[in-house]
């Protein structure tokens, strides 16, 4: 996932974003040399603590939902995986970041814990996610213009223009291609045994296709395909 986000300096907030509680403040502001010499530190794997105001359980109950009831929230650090971390801009009180980063990663924590190691404090104030896998806000799609879709109209499209191939979104999986026997077994829920060459070379979730129709996703375990989400397209 990639996101772009303005973090504002001077206040900590109990929920790290700017719909909480200023807990702390801090009258020094980071200089862009020290900003930017921070930031290496957060790349590569590294230990997090997620925001207490999150959706992670404790308990069988969201920390959120604890949080706003005035609980004490202790969640643990968890390993989590930068890949870039940029400042983009920045003045006197804030700064704007472009990041990319792994699942379980929260941008409200790296404002945080940027703030607290720069001694200033900081708490975002903007979010916005600008990519998720192959998917790009470059080739994003308003809600207006799918409601327009298929309307007359020199800026109209029709809907399949607006849509991307369901495989997009599986572009970083294995494929197997299957035979109709097969694919009829998979999508009614059946397991299907692997055969020869056709075998991925490694376990995992992969999707399956029968005459370029997709047809499944996968796990392939114990030398069959486990089917877990079954495709019943028209067409």
């Amino acid at each position: 996932k990639a996101y772009r986000f303005t973090v504002k300096w001077g206040e900590e907030t109990d929920s790290d974003d700017s719909d909480g509680k200023v807990v702390a403040t801090s009258d020094l502001r980071p200089t862009q040399d020290a900003i930017e010499d921070a930031l290496p530190g957060f790349l590569g794997e590294s230990s997090q603590v997620p925001p207490k105001f999150s959706a992670l359980k404790i308990d069988g109950e969201r920390a959120y939902d604890l949080a706003r009831d005035g609980e004490e929230v202790i969640l643990s650090a968890r390993t989590v995986f930068i890949r870039s971390l940029r400042l983009v801009e920045s003045d006197r009180d804030s700064a704007v970041f472009s990041a990319e980063c792994g699942k379980g990663t929260y941008v409200r924590a790296i404002a945080r814990d940027l703030g607290r190691l720069l001694g200033c404090l900081g708490h975002v104030i903007a979010l916005r996610r600008t990519r998720v896998g192959p998917f790009d806000e470059s080739i994003a799609v308003t809600i207006d213009q799918m409601r327009d879709a298929g309307e007359p109209g020199p800026e109209s499209a029709a809907l399949a223009d607006c849509l991307l191939p369901v495989e997009t979104a599986l572009a970083e999986i294995p494929e197997i291609k299957v035979s109709q026997h097969d694919a009829t077994r998979l999508m009614n829920g059946q397991p299907v045994i692997l055969r020869g060459r056709d075998a991925p070379i490694s376990l995992g979730m992969v999707y399956t296709t029968c005459n370029a129709r997709l047809i499944a996703i996968c796990e392939a375990e114990q030398g069959q395909l486990l089917p877990r989400r079954a495709f019943h397209l028209g067409g």
